[in-house]
């Protein structure tokens, strides 16, 4: 039993993922709930809130504390750190299980702050390596969380205008996604095809040659993105969403190896080939449809976002539990996955497009929802409990064979 603590410190994903997901079911559930008469609040900031920092946020937290340290050679979460963050998230979703908003923005700050601080602090005082140049977005992404986060929290109190309510908005629920999985995709995601990464480098204290230039760009492409959320409000929303669209489409094409290939791959591989193009066309849907915003949004957030995520979710899960053999293989159910994924963000599409079938596809996109985790889930439980083919399959990331 005293193993069991050790392992949650050391891969905080092992707390933080089950309870992201738990928090995307809460929060599609509260759409057919709403409909049926059995809330008393309109859930629209509530779901954003769940699937946002619910299930990003802790996705996102998940990767970082399990990831994080051991990129930069430091040590792991301690218990009290653990302990922290974690009652933190849960204290943030027990504010939206009630539809306190303002409450629930306070919380997520604090809450994303702590966690950047653990980081920040092994950064500076325990680090043995250089992290890959990507993980300066990961940071961004966190900064620029904590900031918006406050800022809609005090904006029942200050009473901020239209276009920096916007903004800090677009901030809280576009930039605090993207910002990471920019940041992490060079590094992570070029295994998925068997590749490698331009942003892998030795380990040691000194800078690695070569990490600089990738660090730079990195910077820029952040930059570039929080630019487009400033251009988009104040200047011209149609080049804020073109630079939006192109920045992540171009940054993923131009560092993440194997995603534009045609070469075969098993499924993790391909859903992510979808990534960058429900991206940028859930962005430039909207120079096109001004009308039907929250609508064409749900491509970039579910055929874009959700797919990196839960793809990343299953390395990390089966990787972690020493299946690489599962990874290596073609994984033929995750190809239901990602379709019905896209089938999810098509039929939350369709309900703002044809208004007769708004409620009943509310509804059904959110049971999809349900039913892709719930399966997902299953074939991942399946996946870690089947024999071991052969012991020596453990995987090729050069860091963990260091360790080992």
């Amino acid at each position: 039993m005293t193993s069991v603590p050790h392992r949650c410190c050391s891969e905080p994903f092992r707390v933080f993922f089950p309870l992201a997901f738990f928090a995307s079911i809460v929060g599609v559930l509260l759409w057919p709930l709403s409909l049926a008469g059995l809330l008393n609040f309109h859930p629209l900031d509530a779901h954003a809130r769940w699937m946002i920092q619910g299930f990003g946020g802790c996705l996102i937290v998940g990767f970082v504390g399990t990831a994080g340290p051991r990129l930069m050679g430091s040590e792991c979460w301690s218990r009290a750190e653990l302990i922290w963050h974690t009652l933190m998230a849960l204290s943030m979703l027990t504010a939206l299980s009630f539809a306190r908003i303002l409450v629930a923005d306070l919380l997520a700050g604090f809450w994303l702050l702590g966690v950047t601080c653990s980081m920040i602090g092994r950064l500076i005082f325990d680090r043995n390596g250089f992290p890959p140049p990507g993980m300066v977005l990961v940071f961004f992404g966190l900064i620029t969380a904590i900031v918006s986060s406050f800022a809609l929290a005090l904006h029942g109190i200050l009473g901020f205008s239209f276009f920096w309510h916007q903004f800090w908005r677009n901030l809280y629920f576009q930039g605090f996604l993207w910002l990471p999985v920019i940041g992490v995709a060079p590094y992570l995601i070029p295994r998925f095809f068997g590749l490698k990464s331009l942003h892998s480098f030795e380990e040691g204290r000194g800078v690695p040659i070569g990490w600089l230039k990738y660090w730079i760009i990195s910077v820029i492409s952040g930059t570039l993105l929080l630019a487009s959320f400033a251009i988009e409000v104040w200047l011209n929303q149609k080049a804020g969403l073109y630079l939006r669209a192109f920045t992540v489409s171009a940054h993923l094409f131009a560092f993440v190896p194997g995603i534009l290939s045609l070469k075969k791959c098993n499924a993790l591989g391909l859903s992510i080939r979808w990534v960058p193009w429900c991206a940028a066309v859930g962005w430039l849907a909207i120079i096109f449809f001004p009308g039907l915003r929250t609508g064409v949004l749900h491509l970039m957030f579910i055929g874009g976002a959700a797919i990196v995520m839960l793809a990343v979710s299953t390395r990390v899960i089966l990787g972690h539990n020493d299946r690489h053999d599962r990874l290596a293989l073609p994984m033929k159910w995750y190809h239901l996955v990602w379709s019905l994924l896209l089938l999810t963000a098509a039929t939350r599409l369709s309900a703002d497009f044809v208004p007769k079938v708004r409620i009943s596809h509310l509804s059904y996109a959110a049971c999809l929802w349900i039913i892709v985790i719930v399966f997902w889930s299953v074939k991942i439980r399946r996946d870690l409990k089947s024999p071991l083919p052969n012991p020596s399959t453990r995987g090729n990331c050069p860091k963990r064979k260091r360790k080992r």
